[in-house]
């Protein structure tokens, strides 16, 4: 039988020593930056944290055809109102379009090979434009310099890295956090993470305005990421601020983290994967029947008690259950029978549009997650075919 008594009633710290320890965290820890607009527009950034944009080099293919040449120059002058240089030849044997990377005088640089159509349009990668989208080509091309030939992280399910990048990223956030986490202020708590020196954090947008504010009352005092990837903590410990991160590649091996408002349906990196295998494979009690009785209990208890019966810490998404409900903490439940670790929570999750996943960190780490109905949802349809990085 679960008891409804709170397994977790740590007191709060005070407001005096809350002040010492975040100025203490501050203090001791590397820097995280921070970057968003003023009311007029103008962008505040610390030293380096603006991402220089890449090199384009254009070059489009055409027809030795007298016709091409013509359409040439009208696409010559479209690209040079457009801020770029084309140059314009014929393809060599075998050459077909193409957009990559390259390094180009030490620096990075995306290499875009198009071509003319025989109507006039202009193709680039995907795309075929004419004369009169030169506004969307304009957006296009800008994109290609911000973010390379992967595209716009918003808009893609590797948030614009090339495979190779993406492993190193992953590579790079696979070390463990050495000790659990208190959550100060979102730029404190960060920091406290000791992330690789190779990794800058920028907070952007409205994160960039919540980065000092101190942590939501809902929040705990303390988070139990020790042992766990860092990638996987920094999703953790933003979720407690309605955050997440996506990670932009830079110059020489280093990337930058833009930290954003968002949750798990926003195209952000994922609070813990899907496991490799089927659940039950890698929990064997998962689908195990157990007597199950509990009468007017708090929902957070049973959620302790059945990550305790699977062997695994139990996480929280406190943002997202307080936002779209009542704290784990304020849910009464009640039910008695036999029933898998499973079962007890699909029906907390039904009676109360809760969610809960068994996921992996970077490293394979289990965890059960406990978020909101919505959220879950999210992620399982975001991540439905999509198992934890190599």
């Amino acid at each position: 039988m679960v008891s409804s008594a709170a397994l977790f009633n740590c007191p709060r710290l005070s407001r005096w020593l809350f002040c010492m320890v975040l100025a203490a965290s501050l203090l001791s820890s590397r820097p995280v930056l921070a970057q968003g607009k003023t009311q007029n527009g103008n962008t505040l950034a610390a030293a380096g944290a603006v991402k220089a944009k890449r090199l384009l080099v254009l070059e489009i293919l055409i027809q030795p055809q007298p016709l091409y040449r013509v359409r040439a120059q009208e696409w010559g002058r479209v690209l040079q109102e457009l801020g770029y240089a084309p140059r314009f030849r014929e393809p060599v044997a075998g050459e077909k379009m193409r957009i990559e990377t390259q390094l180009n005088d030490g620096r990075n640089a995306v290499l875009v090979v198009g071509g003319l159509t025989g109507q006039g349009g202009l193709t680039v990668g995907k795309r075929t434009f004419t004369v009169a989208d030169r506004a969307d080509l304009g957006k296009y091309l800008e994109e290609l310099k911000a973010h390379g030939p992967e595209g716009a992280p918003a808009g893609n399910p590797r948030w614009g890295l090339t495979e190779a990048q993406f492993q190193d990223f992953v590579k790079l956030m696979s070390e463990p956090v050495a000790e659990d986490v208190r959550l100060a202020s979102p730029a404190s708590t960060v920091s406290s993470l000791k992330l690789p020196e190779t990794v800058t954090v920028v907070f952007v947008d409205e994160a960039f305005q919540a980065s000092m504010q101190p942590r939501p009352e809902t929040a705990p005092d303390t988070l139990p990421v020790a042992g766990m990837t860092q990638g996987t903590a920094l999703s953790l410990v933003l979720a407690q601020y309605g955050m997440g991160y996506r990670p932009v590649s830079g110059r020489g091996g280093r990337f930058s983290i833009e930290v954003l408002p968002g949750d798990e349906g926003a195209n952000l990196w994922p609070a813990g994967w899907k496991t490799a295998e089927a659940t039950a494979d890698v929990v064997p009690a998962w689908l195990k029947s157990i007597p199950f009785e509990v009468e007017d209990a708090d929902v957070a208890s049973i959620a302790e008690a059945v990550a305790g019966k699977l062997e695994l810490p139990l996480l929280v998404s406190t943002y997202s259950i307080n936002r779209d409900g009542k704290p784990l903490e304020d849910l009464v439940y009640s039910r008695s029978g036999k029933l898998s670790p499973f079962g007890i929570l699909r029906g907390l999750s039904d009676k109360f549009l809760l969610g809960f996943d068994v996921r992996a960190d970077e490293a394979g780490k289990l965890f059960l997650w406990a978020t909101s109905s919505r959220e879950a949802t999210a992620f399982n349809k975001r991540f439905a075919h999509i198992r934890p990085p190599k």
